[in-house]
């Protein structure tokens, strides 16, 4: 996959040929994977968009919405929903949907250019802000764990102080890791 910009023009001057051709269709199947080809993916850029789709899908996301995400992940510049249905050949509709999860997950960001309603996405740089979100829910269910120390008995108790204590070291780890991380980034 490249990033050129495909233009109005460009479509205009592709033969019904190259239209037609394996690289320019869905693979059979689900309709979802991306293609690898000449015109399309390179073998590589589909195997990390198919794999991100199955990734995601364990986290109870639609392998589509995983797969746009692999797919912005590869782009240097923002992509509206024309061009990301043209190149990965999926409904418009359900990328429009995928794009709108991956915006509540902090994982895209959409902008729009000026004269234009169009609305571009990209996948975002900074997932640190997403690990703090997760913190903060891992923060809550420890907070949790820990309320049913007291009233539990025997083993239950040290059930919930163990895992209490497991989940708060995580929270602290991760808070950790990602001042390290933007201090790292900050110094370079």
């Amino acid at each position: 996959m490249t990033d050129h910009e495909i233009t109005p023009e460009a479509d205009a001057d592709a033969s019904p040929a190259a239209e037609s051709s394996p690289a320019a269709a869905p693979s059979p199947g689900d309709g979802l994977s991306p293609v690898p080809g000449a015109d399309g993916f390179s073998d590589a850029e589909a195997a990390f968009i198919s794999e991100m789709g199955s990734l995601m899908e364990r986290w109870g996301l639609p392998q589509a919405t995983g797969r746009l995400f692999g797919y912005l992940l590869l782009r240097n510049k923002p992509v509206d929903l024309d061009t990301m249905t043209r190149e990965l050949g999926q409904a418009k509709s359900g990328l429009s949907v995928a794009a709108r999860q991956l915006e509540s997950w902090t994982l895209v960001r959409r902008s729009t250019r000026p004269g234009s309603r169009r609305i571009d996405y990209e996948a975002v740089g900074d997932l640190q802000h997403l690990l703090l979100v997760n913190n903060a829910h891992m923060r809550k269910f420890t907070e949790t764990l820990s309320s049913g120390i007291p009233v539990a008995r025997g083993e239950a108790r040290d059930r919930l102080a163990s895992l209490a204590d497991l989940f708060s070291g995580f929270v602290e780890q991760t808070e950790a890791l990602v001042a390290d991380w933007e201090a790292r980034r900050a110094a370079s």
